[in-house]
């Protein structure tokens, strides 16, 4: 037997409706059949109809919807009335002559405000599920405890199985682990990911799954989102000119093989500021880069000598966009001097520079956009050094198997020292 649909699900379905989801689609979805539906609409539309000067009986049909367990807002949002309104028909107006049903319906109206008003203003959706269980149990005397749960968005049964259990082994471990949680998130300027702080929690001999790494975070309320590239691309045809040599093999077995580089810009005072950086893909270590006002030939082939400095030798492979700034004469003589390969991406195709395009998108995420917009060229300039810094000796980078790019190189110069001798 089904059960009979409440006044509050009534005007829910007829919510829907309205915003143009379709009856089929809500009789489907709630188990009733299109006719009842089809009843409850023109019901709505018979109260509707008494709205025009707001006779007492579209008021007294409001404030018996209320009696009968609907919310304020649903009412508020399928009449078009503003809350103060309804509240004043409420205290006004007679609906029964039991002075005790007509308080109940002003009791429910003060608690459906003050609810709404505490979740508008609210700051307990950050806090632990632990810290909204003690301001529960702290402001339970004043105010209901059913208010309160709701309020703190906590189900009242997981409130008294907190309060009425002592506390076990399990949820001991559970805090501890918050606790290593917390630190190695801040630790990581509040960008580490569940499975790069379950790999961090190992090293410090701790067991710990990804998925309750994940559950411990979004109970602290530092859940880490990762963002999705949804946008797909047609593979272009490839250019005779402008060949692309490495064809998208990113895992290379030495360091110094392939190159790969990319400039991305930013505006600072509304002016342009470009930001060149060069990655070894045998590490993925960042191991060059220049801002610039001007994204030109100058500032790729600056980038490319500071990283020749740096690592003391040049790449067998070059790989980057068709920029202006990488197809120059000037650029490619250069490298072709030197004996370099050149490879470049497909025009319009980022799948063929994925590394670049990846570090260019968590960088902008985890450093960039926290911090936007920058007053001086100096402030983005140190935040990059800071940011580069932490990302090659701190980051852990699935692509090499979540170690940094600092330890990637460290072992595989260790591991030929200890071949050689």
């Amino acid at each position: 037997m089904r059960k009979r649909k409440t006044s509050e699900q009534k005007d829910r379905i007829i919510l829907y409706y309205q915003k143009g989801q379709k009856v089929e689609i809500l009789a489907n979805r709630y188990k009733i059949s299109r006719s009842i539906i089809y009843l409850w609409i023109s019901e709505i539309k018979k109260i509707s109809t008494l709205k025009k000067h707001h006779s007492i009986d579209f008021k007294n049909g409001i404030i018996q919807k209320i009696q009968q367990g609907s919310k304020i807002s649903e009412i508020c949002e399928l009449f078009k009335l503003s809350q103060s309104t309804v509240y004043h028909w409420v205290k006004t107006i007679a609906i029964n002559p039991n002075k005790t049903t007509q308080t109940k319906v002003i009791e429910k109206v003060k608690y459906d405000l003050l609810l709404q008003l505490f979740q508008k203003y609210s700051i307990t959706n950050s806090m632990s599920i632990e810290e909204r269980i003690a301001l529960i149990t702290h402001n339970s005397e004043k105010y209901n405890i059913k208010l309160l749960c709701e309020l703190f968005k906590i189900n009242r049964s997981t409130y008294y199985n907190y309060v009425n259990h002592q506390t076990t082994p399990q949820i001991e471990r559970d805090i501890l682990l918050k606790k290593q949680i917390f630190e190695i998130y801040n630790h990581h300027k509040k960008i580490a990911s569940a499975a790069k702080i379950k790999v961090l929690l190992q090293e410090q001999n701790i067991t710990v799954s990804e998925k309750k790494t994940r559950f411990l975070m979004t109970e602290l309320g530092i859940q880490f989102t990762k963002t999705k590239f949804t946008k797909k691309y047609r593979r272009p045809r490839t250019s005779i000119m402008y060949k692309n040599i490495l064809n998208q093999d990113f895992n290379q077995p030495i360091p110094n093989r392939v190159w790969v580089s990319d400039t991305t810009e930013i505006k600072i005072n509304y002016k342009p500021v470009y930001l060149c950086v060069i990655i070894d893909l045998f590490s993925r270590k960042v191991i060059s880069y220049e801002l610039s006002k001007v994204n030109n030939t100058r500032l790729s082939l600056t980038t490319y000598r500071n990283a020749v400095i740096h690592r003391k030798t040049h790449p067998m492979i070059f790989h980057s966009d068709r920029g202006v700034q990488y197809t120059s004469k000037v650029f490619r003589t250069y490298l072709q001097k030197n004996e370099v390969l050149l490879s470049y991406s497909a025009a319009g195709y980022p799948y063929d520079n994925a590394v670049m395009e990846s570090f260019f998108s968590h960088f902008k995420r985890e450093a960039v956009y926290p911090k936007y917009p920058f007053t001086t060229i100096q402030s983005y300039k140190t935040m990059i050094i800071s940011y580069i810094d932490y990302y090659n000796k701190q980051r852990l980078h699935q692509g090499i198997g979540m170690i940094t790019p600092n330890l990637k190189e460290g072992l595989y110069h260790k591991n030929n020292r200890s071949k050689s001798e």
